[in-house]
């Protein structure tokens, strides 16, 4: 029994990043990082990107939460190194208020640590710093953030 309950603990103590009353309903974002895994709907490129540009892409991880959209903007798009960010996570039409850090990137042919000019980059805190002279993320690209409650 008391095997069972260690293993049960970290379960039970591990506060969620969304409280749901059913599928989708009033997240409630939590205070502190939460990791989201997103589906880019938004091609971007330190040659065709410039500041304030808008992005966007779909939630697919966590599984609650599956079909939100995150928007944000790019923050930097110069030589190898582009940079953006989430603002908001919109949940059947409700916009929340997030800021996000970007922890990983796997390019939209499946390449994991690569652009889609398939070159390895490093997760920086100013973005993507390709090892290349210019870097882009493709359309169904996926980034994986740290999320929290701005």
């Amino acid at each position: 029994m008391k095997a069972r309950f260690l293993l049960t603990l970290p379960l039970l103590c591990a506060a969620p990043a969304f409280a749901q009353e059913g599928p989708l309903a009033n997240p409630e974002i939590a205070a502190s990082n939460s990791s989201f895994l997103i589906k880019m709907n938004t091609s971007i490129s330190t040659t065709n990107s410039k500041v304030g540009d808008r992005v966007s892409g779909e939630v697919i991880d966590p599984p609650q939460l599956r079909g939100a959209v995150a928007e944000g903007k790019v923050d930097r798009a110069d030589h190898a190194i582009l940079g953006f960010s989430f603002e908001t996570l919109r949940v059947q039409g409700q916009d929340f208020p997030i800021q996000s850090r970007l922890v990983s990137i796997t390019s939209s042919k499946g390449n994991e640590g690569r652009d889609d000019l398939d070159q390895r980059v490093r997760i920086e805190g100013v973005g993507i710093i390709a090892f290349g002279t210019r870097s882009a993320l493709d359309e169904g690209a996926e980034v994986r953030i740290t999320a929290w409650k701005r």
